[in-house]
């Protein structure tokens, strides 16, 4: 899989910050969740696992249990602080949510360097769904070729 973007951008939040956003959601604060936390929070795309390992790797130069780090990135998940999208290549990628994103908003996978990315302008109307049911969660993924990989299509 080809990736055109950077590999471990530079922490834009500090440890303090990432600490308080999660206390603010009243949780209990260790070191590998301000860590695992700050990285998507600092991505400019979502992560998979690997990604989010090899970012985490890179910033504290020491190996991340990943276990330990797929536990942590399910709890962000599970707590409303990032969510999971799959794709049609079936691996699972991870963003935090952001308060200026709307929690449903649709993704663009590139089928030629396999990034995904958030498309937060853009709104999906939930359906209409039968008496009694109710949405928790919507993913929609657009599937395409990215403005990058266009730009390097060589002609047949």
């Amino acid at each position: 899989m080809k990736n055109h973007a950077h590999d471990t951008p530079s922490p834009t939040h500090s440890d303090a910050e990432v600490t308080q956003l999660l206390r603010d959601a009243g949780q209990r604060v260790t070191k590998l969740r301000v860590a695992v936390y700050r990285t998507l929070l600092d991505a400019e795309q979502p992560l998979s696992h690997p990604e989010v390992q090899h970012r985490l790797e890179s910033n504290i130069a020491s190996p991340v249990d990943r276990v330990s780090l797929y536990r942590n990135l399910e709890w962000l998940v599970d707590i409303g602080l990032a969510h999971r999208i799959t794709a049609d290549d079936r691996v699972w990628r991870f963003s935090a949510r952001r308060l200026e994103q709307s929690n449903q908003h649709p993704h663009f996978h590139c089928v030629s360097c396999g990034q995904v990315f958030c498309l937060p302008e853009s709104t999906v109307s939930t359906p209409t769904l039968p008496k009694d049911y109710s949405v928790i969660e919507m993913e929609l993924v657009v599937n395409g070729v990215c403005a990058h990989c266009g730009k390097n299509k060589t002609p047949h």
